[in-house]
Formats: C-alpha cells, sequence, structure tokens
C-alpha cells in the first residue's frame, strides 16, 4: 500500500510557493536548438563531502546528478571522505594547500576554523546574498553568528534542528530488548544502572550464541554527549565554543565545574570506566568504525549501538533497519528499543545540548569570482522548491508524483536514493535536517515508525529544563582570541581506558590544561562580565 508521510526539512519552511529557475542552456548540448543553462562558461568544481565517491557512481544514468549539472553548465569533481576520516584529511589538505572547491565538516567551534581564516583559507560569504533568495533568507537566522570571524561569515551551517529540545536526537541508544527478555529482563531500564545491569545479562546469557559484546557506537565520540549528562550536563560541547556555567559563584567551562576545578565530573568518569571494564562499552570501542559498528548490530555481535541523528534518520534504516529482518528474521521495532532520558547523579534527567546546526559547508578562498557565484547559485537552487524536491525525491512521475492534495507521494517500490544516487550528497549538502515539521506534505524516506519515534522522544525532551549557562562568557572568551581549546575527545578517551585510577587520571588532566591557562582563562573572562 502506497503511504505518504509527513516529512519536514529546515529549508521546506522558507521555501512556499517558490519556484525554481526556468530550465534554460548548457554549453555542453551546443547541438540541441535550444539551451538548458543560462551559463555559457563550462566549471569544474571540486566537492569534497561524505561518500561522494558511492553518490556520484553512476554518472550516465543519474538524472539528478545531470539535470543540476547541466542547468549550471558545471562538472562536480568528487573528493571522497569517510565518517571515520574527514576530520584529519581536511586538516591535511588545509596545511598541504588541497583543499577542494567546497567540502563539508564541522570545525566553526574549533580553533582550526579560526586557523583556516587567518591562513587565508576560506572564501567569506558574501554579507549581501540579495541575488540568492533562498539562501539569504536560510541564512539570515542566529545561526549566522557562529559562522562569523570578527564581522564576515566564512561557512554556510548546516541547520539540522529548529528548537533545543530537537537536539536530543543527536545521540541515540538503541539496543536489543528482544535478546534482553530471552535472557531474563523483564523490565526496560530507566537508569545507568539498570541499562549495565541489562547488558551484561544478554553478554553472559548469550541468547543467540553468537558471543555478543556489549555497547558499540558509530565512532566512540558518540558516547560522550550522552554520558557525560550524568554529572556534568552542557559539558558535550569540546573545542572553542564551549558552554560556561556558574559554579560556586564564578564562571567556568562546564566540563571543570564543582567546588574544587573539576570535581563534578568525577561521577561521570567512574560511570564510564566501570562501564568499559565491565563490558558494557565493547573493549574495541575506540578503533570500531561507522561500518563495522552497524554491522555488528545489524548481526547480532553487539547488545547496544549509540548513532547519531535521530532514529529517522536515514542510515539506521538504510544501514541497519531494512535489512533486518532478512537477517533476524523479524521486524526492527519488535527487537530493539531506544534508551529514554537517563537521570543524572542526583535523578535529575538532562539530554545532551547540542549547536542547531552540527556541520557547514566551505568555499576554497582561491576559487574565482564566476565559480563563486556559480556555487552560491547552486545552493539558492538547492534550496528552492524545485531543488528541494529534486535533490530529495528525485524526478516526477519516476521516484515520485503529486497527489491530489499536493502532497509529494513516493512511487512504491522506490528509494529515489537508489534511482539516484547523488541524493545522497545534494539533499544534505545545504541543510542537513532531520525532522523539522512543516505545514507542507513531505513523505518520509524511511518508514513511518522511526519519525513517530522520534517525535515522541522530542516531546519527552520539551518537559526537561536545560540547565543555565552563560552567552556572555562564550562572547567574551572568543573575543580574546586566544588558542585554548577543550579536547573532549582525547579527554574522554584517556578517562574510558586509561590504566590510572580515575582521580589521578583526571587530577594529571586538570594539570595540564592548567598549564594551558586554564585558570587564567577562567579568571579573565569572569573580569569581563563583571563577576
Amino acid at each position: 500500500m502506497k503511504k505518504t508521510y509527513v516529512m519536514c526539512a529546515c529549508v521546506l519552511s522558507l521555501v512556499l510557493g517558490l519556484t525554481g529557475c526556468a530550465g534554460l542552456k548548457n554549453q555542453k548540448n551546443v547541438n540541441e536548438n535550444k539551451k538548458v543553462s543560462e551559463y555559457d562558461t563550462h566549471l569544474d568544481i571540486s566537492l569534497s563531502y561524505w561518500l561522494i565517491d558511492d553518490a556520484f557512481s553512476d554518472r550516465e544514468n543519474d538524472k539528478v546528478l545531470k539535470r543540476i549539472e547541466d542547468k549550471f553548465n558545471v562538472t562536480f569533481v568528487p573528493v571522497n571522505v569517510t565518517w571515520d576520516d574527514y576530520y584529519n584529511k581536511i586538516i591535511q589538505w588545509s596545511e598541504s594547500g588541497q583543499l577542494p572547491d567546497v567540502f563539508a565538516g564541522a570545525y566553526r567551534f574549533e580553533n582550526n576554523y579560526l586557523d583556516f581564516v587567518k591562513s587565508g583559507l576560506l572564501h567569506d560569504i558574501p554579507s549581501d546574498l540579495s541575488k540568492y533568495p533562498n539562501l539569504s533568507r536560510y541564512m539570515d537566522s542566529p545561526e549566522l553568528e557562529s559562522c562569523k570571524v570578527g564581522d564576515k561569515a566564512y561557512c554556510i551551517f548546516r541547520q539540522t534542528y529548529s528548537e533545543q529540545a530537537e537536539t536530543t536526537k543527536d545521540r541515540t541508544i538503541i539496543y536489543r530488548w528482544d535478546l534482553a527478555k530471552k535472557a531474563g529482563i523483564e523490565k526496560e531500564p530507566e537508569n545507568w544502572d539498570e541499562f549495565r545491569e541489562m547488558i551484561q545479562t544478554i553478554i553472559q546469557k548469550d541468547p543467540e550464541g553468537k558471543h555478543i559484546q556489549g555497547m558499540t557506537a558509530k565512532g566512540y565520540t558518540m558516547l560522550e554527549g550522552l554520558l557525560v549528562d550524568y554529572s556534568i550536563p552542557l559539558a558535550s560541547s569540546g573545542g572553542s565554543r564551549f558552554y560556561w556555567v556558574n559554579s560556586n559563584g564564578r564562571y567556568v567551562p562546564a566540563l571543570f565545574a564543582g567546588k574544587e576545578l573539576g570535581e563534578d565530573a568525577l561521577p561521570t568518569w567512574h560511570l564510564i570506566r566501570d562501564m568499559y571494564d565491565e563490558g558494557t562499552i565493547e573493549k574495541d570501542i575506540l578503533l570500531v568504525t561507522t561500518s563495522q559498528a552497524e554491522e555488528k548490530f545489524l548481526n547480532g555481535k553487539s547488545a547496544a549501538i549509540c548513532i547519531d541523528g535521530g532514529l529517522s534518520n536515514t542510515k539506521l534504516y538504510e544501514n541497519i533497519g531494512r535489512f533486518w529482518k532478512e537477517t533476524n528474521g523479524s521486524e526492527f521495532w519488535d527487537d530493539v528499543k531506544y534508551l529514554e532520558l537517563m537521570p543524572d547523579v542526583n535523578g535529575e534527567l538532562y539530554y545532551p545540548v547540542w549547536d542547531y546546526a552540527w556541520s557547514e559547508t566551505y568555499i576554497n578562498a582561491n576559487v574565482s569570482d564566476e565559480k563563486l557565484e556559480r556555487i552560491l547559485a547552486i545552493y539558492d537552487y538547492l534550496l528552492s522548491e524545485e531543488g528541494t524536491l529534486l535533490s530529495n525525491f528525485g524526478i516526477e512521475n519516476e521516484s515520485y508524483k503529486i497527489a491530489e492534495d499536493k502532497s509529494i507521494e513516493l512511487i512504491e517500490g522506490v528509494t529515489p536514493s537508489e534511482m539516484f544516487p547523488s541524493i545522497k550528497t545534494f539533499s544534505y549538502l545545504v541543510c542537513w535536517n532531520y525532522g523539522n515539521l512543516n505545514t507542507y506534505r513531505y513523505p518520509n524516506i524511511v518508514p513511518n515508525e522511526y519519525a513517530l519515534k522520534d517525535e515522541e522522544r522530542v516531546s519527552k525532551a520539551r518537559q526537561v529544563k536545560v540547565p543555565e549557562y552563560s552567552d556572555e562568557c562564550s562572547l567574551k572568551f572568543f573575543e580574546m582570541g586566544t588558542d585554548f581549546n577543550i579536547d573532549l575527545n582525547n579527554i574522554f578517551s584517556r578517562m574510558l581506558v586509561g590504566p590510572e585510577p580515575v582521580e589521578e587520571l583526571w587530577n594529571t588532566i586538570i594539570d595540564e590544561y592548567k598549564e594551558k591557562g586554564l585558570e587564567r582563562i577562567i579568571d579573565k573572562v569572569n573580569t569581563e562580565v563583571g563577576k
């Protein structure tokens, strides 16, 4: 049965009533009587995006890719990165002068972003975007400030969420409830101790005889945001744009809150060390890749997995959910449950508080004015209604159709991104949108049950009070222009597997940050804000 689902994207609320540019001309089609693109000069645009080699693997038959390239008289030159190597690859390219024309990443809250700008590697985004009305409306957002160095923006944020409660979707643990029941567990876990007991029981009973292990993750950093909430809420962000909280009458980075500097973090570090030592967190967690983690959970080798992007993230369905019945013999949501918000050490409920836009795209400073204008025009198109339909749902009457009520209905048996692989890049290049609601009717690419579960989680998160933090402190710190930053990934991994006792190791790390100027930074920021 054909199903029409409601899906929203952050861009859609900007584009109702808009239409894309009329098809004009492409220089490649000089033998045709009519033009396809309005641009006479052909340009090659190198573009780096996650798994873009796969997305651009069928140039001859991908009508979405061809339509966009023809419309703008360009050829996209893919520069591949994966979820496991993108961060370091882009840093290496920046150091060797090999940055692509356009690339995506998550750097704007780190000193790397400042380094890129100071080194002249990034093209600023014009403040006057009136030539690009859809892009102009999109950039007219408080999020724009997070893209600025001085009075200029040097990247385009990829909006993910429309409200704070939606950021709870950014980290999610799902687990094998079917195996828990077979192992004798009768109650879903409501706190970390019960979760640990459940995972340990599954490992010990091993109901399927597969030598099942504990929780895996699509990269160990996924676990940080969830677990630090146990005793240091708001410490999920590191880099140079971390949260500042009031601790004993003065503001400090959330990670170092407490009567003594960093004291509040100790329950969290004990929790993660215990979970690792006992096997609740798998022993290979620092080495596992995204694809390995997904495969292990799908095949019953891991009792739980921490994912990003929410349950309605297409990757959960495309890489795990749709293969579940074939692999395990039953429906995905009959076997799997998601972990509810966990209480902290004091019994309060929190969820990881993230920025509304996790990542961003950048334009190489070396692109010509002509190429810059072409790139911005492509972005503007992808934010238009025509571009949104094309980049998300493909070709009308081939992968979708417009119903009588003007809603978009996927054609039965067709997955747009399989028919037109470039959708995997174009649908998320400008705006990475999961579940942002809109009155216009768009279908979910994934089964509706996934989206409904995300809605349940967001609804619960709306009832949770976010701890107070100081935007003023963050601004004052940023204005200082210091190279001080918090490497939360490094700290978390060391506290997770380190051989030293927790207190001893944490004191060592605090001393390292004091040597980097932590106390001086705290004193200066508090002076600036009158504390």
